[in-house]
């Protein structure tokens, strides 16, 4: 790993077979030691981002999870709109990310107002389709989640989201770079993704668990804001 490490500090671009490795270890580092992976955090999520277009996540779990939960929980929620909403509210496993990234308080996340603000059906369900009751299923090409560097790591973000049934790469956009990624509707039960690499622009689908068109803008909402910060009215 040294030798990846020198690399990535002097900027030199890691083979396929390099980032792959990389991106293993680190996964591995997350899972078996917290401490000595937020010291490697520190030192490569930057580098990371700027160099490979990949999202390495603080802790284990993170923002996505948190949305998340509060997507699929009427009583936090319900708590929110009555400012009573702390830390203590939510599941053990989320409380290190939020005590880490919210010191001040849960006020401050970027997608409370949004989130206070849609729309509930009478037992204070969000209007999204519902949490998928089997595993995620991921389709990459080739069958390699680390063929295109970055991508595996978007998609696990996307994942963490319960209404997401299905993620599959489709293909390149050909010849340039797309100006700008975002999620967009496709039908009822699907959106279509472009992701951006520092070499090419890939076309990915996301299915949802539902096949409804009000749901789906509504997801298509979520994601948009909450990997880009952009909300798009479609």
């Amino acid at each position: 790993m040294r030798a990846i490490f020198r690399k990535l500090y002097r900027q030199q671009f890691l083979s396929d077979e390099e980032y792959a490795i990389f991106m293993r270890y680190a996964e591995d580092l997350r899972a078996a030691s917290p401490e000595s992976y937020g010291l490697f955090y520190e030192r490569l999520a930057g580098i990371l981002s700027r160099d490979y277009y990949t999202y390495l996540p603080r802790f284990t779990y993170g923002s996505d999870d948190f949305y998340d939960c509060l997507i699929g929980s009427p009583e936090l929620r319900a708590e929110l709109k009555k400012g009573s909403l702390s830390i203590e509210s939510f599941p053990i496993h989320l409380r290190e990310y939020l005590q880490y990234t919210y010191p001040g308080g849960l006020e401050t996340a970027p997608m409370l107002p949004w989130l206070e603000s849609m729309p509930a059906d009478k037992s204070g369900d969000l209007d999204l389709p519902e949490p998928r009751k089997k595993p995620l299923i991921c389709k990459y090409e080739g069958a390699n989640p680390y063929k295109e560097i970055g991508l595996k790591s978007h998609f696990d973000r996307i994942g963490r989201y319960s209404f997401v049934s299905r993620l599959q790469s489709i293909r390149y956009l050909r010849g340039i770079k797309a100006g700008e990624d975002k999620i967009e509707i496709l039908s009822g039960d699907c959106l279509a993704g472009i992701f951006t690499n520092k070499e090419k622009s890939i076309y990915y689908y996301i299915f949802l668990t539902e096949d409804d068109a009000r749901k789906a803008k509504n997801a298509c909402r979520v994601l948009n804001l909450t990997l880009y910060e952009s909300y798009v009215e479609e």
